[in-house]
């Protein structure tokens, strides 16, 4: 059957202008049957899928003018993931496409949740003012943004907001959301099945990484992904009723698994969803992650620790802190452990979204939060660098609006303040200079010349990384395991996981 007339994935392709819908909207239809007949090619023909993603990413990338069409681009990508026919080897690639225009600029999300009702106000705003008034109401909230997320995310709407079809832009990122929250029951029954569960890049994976980032799908997904947490981890666990955790998810939910049907293993991607969405009123959601936290699965525990200081903030227990630490030792350190868990969203590397997302805490848990900063600073380049400088300082020196005049050299800092000052005292020149971290780290009145920055913070003069690249980890923080497969980099290595 002709998908593009009948029932298939790509039903209704042909019924839309995509010319008229976006610049270089003509190329997407043939891009988007290139992805989707992909599964019925041979395994010599794979590389043509994956450029076809990648030609597809580089038309429809935020904030290209052609995003536009990225609404209706991420309703195919659904539909082919999640059609029966697409064999679950090739369901991460149009997942991993999803992902890039759900979430393009992942900085943005963490550490508090997204606001539906707010944003959709906002946009409704901007779509009804006179650009150049948006414009400089963005500037404005810059200026005067409480805390480093919010300036994260209007310091992306200041660059949208100054095109000129920037409303359309702003418009399209709230209707790429609002498509793939339509389709939140199709991406949860990619979580069931082993063959949507196995392998070096499942598709269920993929799919908790999209549904985390739908705040409004909340209440839909998080039972279902609780369903596997707080569960032994083995072929052999025991029935749904001999689980003394079951019984509280199913009062809770209403969503435990027939006794007679083992749960599937246990992802660590499903606890980094939790932690993005489940809500801190459910003992459920509490009572499981602290199973896991206990279960002496290293990336697991860790994953666990991790979504309860998200979830449960300044309230989270103490434990989850110790663990967190605990990870930071081990072999695989803090690269190791959030790659495993949390996805690589466009330029941000898992670790710097990781720290950023550990502010959930605020004052709590800082020695620890500090501690994966080198990590974090070291995997993020550009401006995800300059938002995980800006991040750091925030949480030592307090916000950057609060700023009212220079720092003052002969003030004595604490020892946290120091730690995070000579860390971005031993990036080198080149960092500084692609991150911008001069104007970052000016907000907070310090000088912005690497040099006098170096001499301001009692930095040594013989550093081994001056002039050199940035290190792949922290002297103290080895760098995560290689798998043995091939690790691309660039946009595949994001989109195909194996930059992590």
């Amino acid at each position: 059957m002709d998908a593009t007339t009948g029932s298939g994935p790509l039903h209704g392709l042909d019924d839309i202008d995509w010319r008229g819908l976006a610049p270089r909207g003509e190329e997407i239809p043939d891009l988007l049957r290139d992805i989707a007949v992909g599964e019925n090619t041979e395994r010599k023909a794979e590389r043509t899928v994956d450029d076809a993603v990648a030609a597809l990413f580089d038309i429809i990338r935020f904030p290209s003018p052609s995003y536009t069409a990225a609404p209706r681009v991420a309703d195919f990508l659904v539909s082919i993931a999640c059609d029966p026919g697409t064999p679950a080897e090739w369901r991460s690639r149009p997942l991993s496409l999803l992902l890039e225009l759900l979430v393009p600029s992942a900085t943005t999300c963490v550490p508090q949740r997204g606001d539906d009702s707010l944003w959709r106000d906002e946009i409704a705003w901007a779509s009804g003012t006179d650009s150049e008034k948006v414009r400089e109401q963005y500037r404005a909230w810059a200026l005067e943004a409480p805390d480093e997320q919010q300036f994260r995310k209007m310091r992306v709407r200041v660059d949208a907001a100054a095109r000129d079809d920037g409303a359309a832009l702003l418009e399209a990122e709230l209707g790429v959301y609002d498509a793939v929250l339509a389709r939140t029951a199709d991406l949860l029954t990619l979580l069931d099945g082993r063959d949507n569960r196995r392998g070096i890049d499942p598709p269920a994976e993929w799919a908790c990484y999209v549904l985390a980032f739908l705040p409004g799908a909340a209440a839909e997904a998080y039972p279902r992904l609780l369903r596997n947490a707080g569960r032994p981890q083995d072929l052999s666990r025991p029935s749904a009723s001999s689980d003394p955790y079951a019984a509280a998810r199913q009062m809770a939910h209403g969503a435990a698994l027939p006794a007679e049907e083992p749960a599937d293993d246990l992802l660590s991607a499903e606890l980094f969803a939790l932690g993005m969405l489940a809500p801190a009123d459910d003992p459920a959601v509490t009572v499981s992650l602290a199973h896991e936290m206990a279960s002496g699965h290293l990336y697991n525990s860790f994953a666990a620790a991790v979504a309860m200081v998200q979830i449960h903030g300044e309230k989270a227990p103490q434990e989850c802190f110790t663990r967190i630490a605990r990870g930071g030792r081990t072999k695989p350190g803090y690269r190791g452990l959030f790659g495993d868990a949390w996805p690589h969203c466009g330029e941000t590397p898992p670790e710097a979204l990781g720290f950023l997302a550990l502010g959930r805490a605020g004052g709590r848990g800082l020695a620890e939060r500090l501690a994966v900063l080198p990590d974090a600073l070291a995997g993020a380049e550009g401006a995800v660098r300059a938002d995980v400088a800006g991040a750091a300082l925030e949480a030592v020196m307090g916000p950057r609006a609060a700023v009212e005049e220079a720092a003052d050299p002969s003030a004595e800092f604490d020892e946290d303040t120091l730690k995070v000052l000579w860390e971005l005292a031993e990036l080198p020149p080149q960092a500084w200079e692609d991150s911008a971290l001069g104007a970052t780290v000016g907000a907070w009145g310090l000088p912005e010349d690497r040099d006098d920055f170096r001499a301001f913070a009692g930095a040594d003069d013989d550093s081994p990384d001056e002039g050199g690249a940035v290190p792949n980890g922290s002297a103290g923080s080895p760098a995560a395991p290689q798998s043995g497969q091939p690790q691309p980099g660039g946009l595949l290595g994001r989109l195909f996981g194996g930059g992590r």
